[in-house]
C-alpha cells in the first residue's frame, strides 16, 4: 500500500497535495472531501483510503452519506502505536452502464486516529448505520466516542468490568475474566430509549387521549426467531411506538480466535460464523487476503467459487420461504419449499463433501476440482428445480391471504434503508438496486448474464418476491457457469502473505458480507474484522416496526432473515443456578478438538 503524493490536487492544509488518477472511480469522491483529507492511500484501482482530520469526522460522514450511491458498510478499530485507529469503510456503487457486465463499485476507507487520552465525535447521529458498530468498538476495543446516542452494552454482559476490552492485544481471557455476576440484566424495567433523529416518529395517539405506554417482550426465546434474542416493544394500546433489542446471548470468540490461527486456518473458522453463509464468509475473508498478496486467482477457480456460492443462495432462499410459510400458517408452502431445497443440499454434499461448512475455498483458489460428471449433475439438478420453483412462486404471488397479510406491513423506505445500511433482499425489497456481485464484481459474476432483482414496496411481501425471483437468477448463473467453465489450474499456490491490509465483500444470501484483514508479514492476521449482513439488517427495525400492530412485528423481524449468531463473537458458559463459570475459552477449544479426534478415530 503506497502513499501517493506531490500533485496538483489540493486535499488538506496549505501544502498537502496528492496524485489522483482521473480514471479511478473514487477520485471524484476523494476530491469532494477537500481540506478534510490529510493523507491518501491508493490500495488498488477499486480500493482507497483517506486519513482525515479527527475534528471533521461528522462533517465527512454527512458528506459521504449525502452522496448518491454511497453507503456505510461497516467500521473497524485497530490498535496502533499512537492510540486506536478507527476505519470507516464506505461502499461506492455507481450505476452500471448497459454495455457492461459489472460495475465500478469501490470501497473507500476513512481513517480517523483516536490518540491516547482523547475521544472521537460519534457519527451515529447522522449515519444510523454507525450506531451498533461504534458501540461494539467502544466496548470491545475501548474507542471513546462523545455525543453517541446510545452507548449501552451491545455484545458484552452488563456485568463486564469497565476498562477491560476483549479485543485488545493485552487482554488475557483467564487473568482478565470478569467477576461472577448476578443474573444478567436486560434493562427490562428501563424506559424506552429517547427518540433520536434517526428513529421514525412514534405513532400519533388516539384523539380521545393518550393511552398508558407499556412494554411487550419478544424473547429471549421465541418460536419465530430461531436463535436467542430479546426485543422490547413499547406500545400504546396495540400500536408499537418504539423498539429496543438486546443480542449477544451466544458469543463464540471468532475474531479473537482468528488472531491465533494461520491465514490458511482462518477460513475453517469463519465458515462457522453461519451455517447458511458458510461459503460467503470464507470467500470474503480470502478475497481480503488475496488483495493484500496481489493474488491472481485462476479462471476455473473463479467459476467453481461462483457455483458453490449460488447453490448456497438457492438453499438459503428456499429455507427462508419455507419458514415464512410455516410462520404464517401456510404449511403447504413450507413443505414444498423444503422438499425442493433437498436436491440443492444433495448437490452441495456431492461436490464439496458436506451439506454446510464446505471447506472448499482457499487463498489463491479452491481446494477441490469438480469433474465433468459432477458438473452435469449440478446442471441437471438445477434444471429440475425450475418447474417446482415456478409453481411455488405463483402459489405465493397469487394468494390473496398472503397479499392481505404481508403487503404494506413493515415498510422500510429507500431513504431509511440507505441510512441504516440495509443489505441484500432487505435493501432490494425497498427498491435499492445494490448487489456486490454486479457493483464490485468478483468470482465469475461479470462473465455470465444475470440481473439484479428489486421490488419497490419495501414491505414484507416485497422481500419475499425478491428472494423468490432471485432463486431463478441463481439457477441461471449456475447453469451458465457449468456450461462455460474453462479448464486449467484451480490454485495459485500462495506461499506467504506480505504486510498490508485488505477488504473483501461478498453478496451472501442475506446481503453483503464484509471482512477486513490486516497483516504484519507473519503467518497470522494482526486484525480480522467480520461484519455479517444481519448486523446491518436487524437495526432496520427502528424504521420498519414503529407504528405496526403487535402481531405484525414478529414477521417483520423475520422478513430480514436475521441470523443473530452472526452478530456475536465471544463466549462464556455458566451454571444457570450458581452462575459459576463451567468452561474457560481454552477448555471449550480443547473439548472441540477432542471431539473431532474421537469422531476421526471412530470413523
Amino acid at each position: 500500500m503506497s502513499i501517493v503524493e506531490q500533485s496538483s490536487v489540493e486535499a488538506a492544509g496549505a501544502d498537502a497535495r496528492f496524485v489522483l488518477d482521473d480514471a479511478l472511480p473514487l477520485t471524484g469522491v476523494i476530491r469532494s472531501l477537500g481540506r478534510s483529507v490529510i493523507e491518501v492511500q491508493q490500495c488498488t484501482p477499486r480500493r482507497a483510503a483517506v486519513r482525515i482530520d479527527p475534528e471533521r469526522t461528522v462533517e465527512v460522514a454527512s458528506a459521504l452519506l449525502a452522496m448518491p450511491y454511497m453507503r456505510l458498510a461497516t467500521a473497524t478499530a485497530v490498535e496502533v502505536r499512537d492510540g486506536l485507529d478507527v476505519l470507516y469503510h464506505w461502499a461506492f456503487e455507481p450505476p452500471v452502464p448497459p454495455d457492461k457486465a459489472g460495475g465500478d463499485g469501490c470501497v473507500l476507507t476513512v481513517k480517523v486516529l483516536q490518540q491516547r487520552g482523547s475521544s472521537l465525535e460519534s457519527i451515529a447521529n447522522v449515519v444510523p448505520a454507525a450506531n451498533w458498530i461504534e458501540r461494539e468498538m467502544h466496548e470491545m476495543l475501548g474507542v471513546k466516542f462523545h455525543n453517541h446516542p446510545d452507548l449501552r452494552r451491545l455484545l458484552l454482559d452488563d456485568s463486564w468490568p469497565e476498562g477491560v476490552h476483549p479485543l485488545r492485544k493485552g487482554f488475557d481471557q483467564v487473568l482478565d475474566r470478569p467477576p461472577l455476576p448476578p443474573n444478567r440484566t436486560t434493562d427490562m424495567a428501563a424506559p424506552a430509549p429517547a427518540p433520536s433523529p434517526a428513529m421514525a416518529p412514534p405513532s400519533a395517539p388516539p384523539a380521545s387521549g393518550k393511552p398508558r405506554r407499556s412494554m411487550v417482550n419478544i424473547g429471549p426465546f421465541h418460536p419465530l426467531q430461531e436463535e436467542a434474542e430479546f426485543f422490547q416493544l413499547y406500545v400504546e394500546g396495540e400500536t408499537v411506538v418504539d423498539v429496543d433489542v438486546r443480542l449477544s446471548f451466544n458469543h463464540r470468540g471468532i475474531e479473537k480466535l482468528d488472531e491465533s490461527k494461520t491465514f490458511d486456518q482462518v477460513p475453517f473458522v469463519v465458515e462457522r460464523v453461519c451455517g447458511i453463509c458458510s461459503a460467503s464468509h470464507p470467500l470474503a475473508y480470502i478475497q481480503a487476503v488475496e488483495e493484500i498478496a496481489h493474488v491472481q486467482v485462476p479462471e476455473r477457480a473463479l467459476y467453481l467459487r461462483t457455483i458453490v456460492n449460488e447453490l448456497e443462495r438457492l438453499h438459503s432462499h428456499l429455507l427462508w420461504v419455507g419458514l415464512a410459510g410455516h410462520f404464517l400458517g401456510y404449511n403447504t408452502v413450507f413443505m414444498w419449499a423444503w422438499k425442493y431445497r433437498e436436491p440443492v443440499m444433495d448437490v452441495l454434499e456431492a461436490v464439496t463433501g458436506s451439506r454446510c461448512n464446505y471447506a472448499n475455498c482457499k487463498i489463491g483458489g479452491v481446494r477441490r476440482d469438480m469433474s465433468r460428471e459432477q458438473l452435469e449433475h449440478i446442471d441437471s439438478a438445477c434444471a429440475g428445480l425450475v418447474g417446482p420453483m415456478e409453481m411455488l412462486t405463483q402459489a405465493v404471488l397469487d394468494d390473496p391471504v398472503l397479499h392481505a397479510r404481508l403487503k404494506k406491513v413493515g415498510v422500510l423506505t429507500p431513504q431509511a434503508a440507505k441510512e441504516f445500511g440495509a443489505l441484500g433482499p432487505t435493501a432490494r425489497g425497498s427498491g435499492l438496486p445494490i448487489d456486490v456481485r454486479r457493483d464490485d464484481p468478483y468470482a465469475a459474476y461479470d462473465r455470465v448474464d444475470w440481473k439484479v432483482i428489486t421490488a419497490s414496496g419495501g414491505d414484507v411481501f416485497s422481500k419475499a418476491v425478491v428472494r423468490l425471483l432471485e432463486s431463478f437468477e441463481a439457477v441461471k448463473i449456475i447453469r451458465q457457469c457449468v456450461k462455460e467453465i474453462p479448464g486449467g489450474p484451480i490454485d495459485a499456490k500462495v506461499e506467504a502473505i506480505p504486510p498490508g491490509e485488505g477488504v473483501g465483500h461478498v453478496e451472501a444470501p442475506r446481503g453483503e458480507t464484509f471482512h477486513y484483514v490486516r497483516s504484519d508479514g507473519t503467518n497470522r492476521p494482526v486484525r480480522h474484522k467480520v461484519r455479517a449482513p444481519s448486523y446491518n439488517n436487524i437495526p432496520t427495525f427502528k424504521a420498519s416496526c414503529i407504528g405496526l400492530q403487535i402481531p405484525d412485528v414478529a414477521i417483520t423481524l423475520a422478513s430480514v432473515d436475521p441470523c443473530y449468531s452472526c452478530t456475536e463473537r465471544m463466549c462464556v458458559i455458566r451454571d444457570a443456578e450458581t452462575r459459576k463459570p463451567l468452561y474457560t475459552f481454552g477448555e471449550l477449544v480443547r473439548l472441540s478438538q477432542l471431539k473431532t479426534q474421537h469422531i476421526r478415530e471412530k470413523g
